[in-house]
């Protein structure tokens, strides 16, 4: 028995696996307001919430990718699933303030293993000519997750409590692990191969284990590696403003209800699926016309760049539909900037150390968002407006891009390289 297509079924769990952890994510954010209210928090100390998340995702990354590299993507996976699907589902037992950051602590240890999990997997199962359409695909599940996660949380809250929506979105991991656990395998070794799958995978080397590897310190002796890191940490402040704040801001400062906000925050999540799926098409379009791979993805990163500065203008509306408008633009920049930073990892080191790299890169994104969060908080508190974060998060991606283009070009310090070599 064979499935054709087998490589892009398993894109596709990775893609149901990505739903699921932004709905799981997600939820404190829509109930937020719910929680604000009924536990006395303010802004700030929302943000310290919300920060514990990224404390743990972001250094958890680093852990995640060495230790997804030693167990192998089947089971590390599972493990990561396992932890934050019981996380999210035991924040509904907390009736103290801290409790929520010591839940959304352990929901980031486990979410962190989702896309250095995911880098391996396409590295695994796909040539590198597929990598950034596959990575579109599969982290387009993010912006679907967080566009099911605004209505559902917020009708389970709405009728049921805040709780309720905890245990529900918690139980859905569960489910997804199932399926993991019956069709995954690597290429060398799943019985549902094809055989001009398999002579395609073998083509790109990608069901042969490297037999040469290098160290995971070593990783930071390459300007790549700490090129990625870097810009991730100035790009990535973005979307954790749409993802943490953009429900409270929909609520605070333009006066929606909890459930109208729900429908509305839709708009901006839809177009943040557009951007990964466009993103990763268009560069592979450029892959087609015969242009050089990192001049693909950076043409079109700095197009991405440009539409993220939308925020800008955004900060200063004063009706609803043109900030919605305007932030739609800015997510779909992020998914088309995201998709393609996400698998360069892929296209720089071995892949035996591709989920570290990335887990390395994760970091500089998680430590961007913890340091943004923070900052938000204060500003909204003292200024009443979330127009300062907005600015700034507009002009950062551009730097991002800066910094790859200039830090990051292609030399002699590529770890692929000196592997091959």
């Amino acid at each position: 028995m064979t499935l054709p297509g087998l490589r892009w079924w398993m894109c596709g769990l990775l893609f149901l696996a990505t739903v699921i952890s932004y709905i799981d994510r997600q939820t404190m954010s829509v109930v937020a307001p719910v929680i604000a209210q009924e536990f006395g928090l303010n802004n700030e100390q929302i943000a310290r919430i919300l920060s514990s998340f990224l404390f743990a995702y972001a250094f958890g990354q680093v852990v995640a990718g060495k230790f997804l590299d030693w167990t192998g993507s089947r089971l590390g996976f599972s493990i990561f699933v396992v932890v934050w699907s019981l996380a999210n589902m035991l924040t509904a037992t907390v009736t103290r303030a801290w409790g929520f950051s010591l839940f959304r602590f352990l929901l980031g240890v486990g979410e962190a293993g989702n896309y250095p999990g995911g880098v391996k997997v396409l590295a695994e199962w796909f040539p590198p000519r597929e990598r950034p359409f596959a990575g579109g695909v599969f982290t387009s599940g993010a912006s679907i997750g967080a566009v099911m996660a605004a209505p559902l949380v917020a009708t389970i809250t709405h009728y049921w409590g805040w709780r309720a929506a905890f245990l529900f979105t918690g139980s859905l991991g569960f489910l997804w692990l199932a399926g993991w656990l019956w069709l995954y395998r690597t290429p060398a070794r799943h019985p549902y191969l094809s055989s001009s799958e398999r002579a395609l995978l073998a083509e790109s080397q990608l069901t042969i284990g490297e037999t040469t590897s290098i160290r995971w310190l070593d990783l930071f002796r390459y300007r790549q590696v700490w090129a990625i890191t870097i810009a991730r940490f100035f790009e990535e402040p973005l979307i954790w403003l749409c993802v943490f704040w953009l429900p409270k801001f929909m609520v605070d400062v333009k006066g929606l209800s909890l459930l109208e906000m729900g429908w509305v925050l839709t708009i901006p999540y839809l177009s943040l699926d557009v951007g990964y799926i466009a993103g990763g098409w268009a560069a592979t379009r450029l892959l087609r016309k015969g242009i050089p791979l990192r001049r693909a993805k950076l043409t079109v990163m700095a197009v991405a760049a440009g539409l993220m500065m939308a925020t800008i203008p955004a900060a200063f509306a004063q009706n609803l539909m043109t900030p919605v408008v305007l932030i739609s633009m800015a997510t779909m920049g992020h998914g088309a900037w995201f998709t393609n930073v996400m698998t360069i990892p892929s296209d720089i080191a071995p892949r035996n150390v591709v989920a570290s790299v990335y887990g390395i890169s994760g970091l500089g994104g998680g430590l961007g968002g913890i340091v943004f969060t923070e900052i938000t908080g204060v500003l909204a508190d003292r200024f009443h407006s979330f127009a300062p974060s907005l600015v700034l998060a507009g002009l950062m991606p551009l730097l991002a891009t800066l910094i790859l283009r200039f830090v990051g070009g292609a030399g002699q310090e590529n770890p692929a390289e000196e592997v091959s070599a």
